[in-house]
């Protein structure tokens, strides 16, 4: 049987879409914060009235983008108003900043493998099969597959924009016909959510080297937390609370 050895996949994608981030761009800076707020809105499954979309997240962020579409600097700041890089300094200087195309797809392509891979957890797995998350070795297998694919067709779209390639007549009647700026308002909406209030909160409690894992620190702190989350209105399922809280964790330790 063919073995495919993920870390070669991973090294190669990492370095073909870092490529896209000139050194004194502002999105070098942010390549972190611009993926997630992509993942938030382009692989979200809570975005269901964007359903077929939600299928081909990288072909969607191509698509808003050629139709006028982007992310500003201003889109992430904190709420607390100032906006923070990768590594938590403050930028100041970013009102008249904006990011590239490429920037966007490939700081997407960057997500998906730096962070999405790693959702469904990994090794050691349990007597039943199932890993610290609950998920079972086929499930976290097929997810970092699904990941590593989102991140080629990434690289693909990065390439494309590149080279100025034209819209295909199926992509040009596809961005007629879809309400690109319902997503973009869905995005918005999601950004001053009660949910993203709440994991700011949630993050803001979590201190890594007091914990042994971000699993047992959502174990610990999952009812607080979601005590907190009735008082602003930002529910959690109970049924998913804690796998919800550990991601959050994780997310903030990488």
């Amino acid at each position: 049987m063919l073995q495919i050895n993920p870390i070669s996949h991973y090294s190669y994608l990492h370095a073909g879409l870092m490529k896209f981030f000139p050194a004194d761009s502002i999105a070098s800076r942010l390549k972190k914060t611009i993926g997630i707020e992509l993942g938030a809105m382009f692989a979200d499954e809570d975005f269901d009235e964007f359903a077929y979309y939600e299928l081909f997240p990288v072909r969607a962020l191509f698509e808003w983008l050629m139709s006028g579409g982007a992310l500003s600097p201003a889109d992430l700041t904190n709420r607390d108003g100032l906006l923070y890089d990768d590594n938590g300094s403050v930028i100041s200087d970013y009102i008249s900043s904006q990011f590239s195309k490429t920037e966007h797809i490939a700081a997407l392509g960057l997500w998906f493998i730096e962070s999405e891979a790693m959702a469904f957890g990994s090794s050691p797995y349990d007597h039943d099969g199932r890993n610290e998350q609950g998920w079972f070795e086929i499930n976290v297998l097929n997810h970092k597959a699904e990941c590593l694919l989102n991140a080629y067709q990434a690289l693909c779209y990065a390439n494309r924009l590149t080279q100025k390639i034209d819209l295909t007549p199926d992509e040009k009647e596809r961005i007629a016909k879809f309400d690109f700026s319902a997503l973009g308002a869905a995005g918005a909406a999601k950004r001053h959510s009660p949910i993203r209030a709440l994991r700011e909160y949630a993050v803001s409690l979590y201190d890594p080297n007091e914990w042994k894992s971000a699993n047992q620190a959502a174990h610990e702190l999952m009812d607080k937390i979601m005590a907190h989350g009735r008082s602003i209105n930002a529910r959690l399922a109970p049924s998913n609370a804690q796998r919800t809280i550990a991601e959050w964790f994780r997310k903030k330790s990488e």
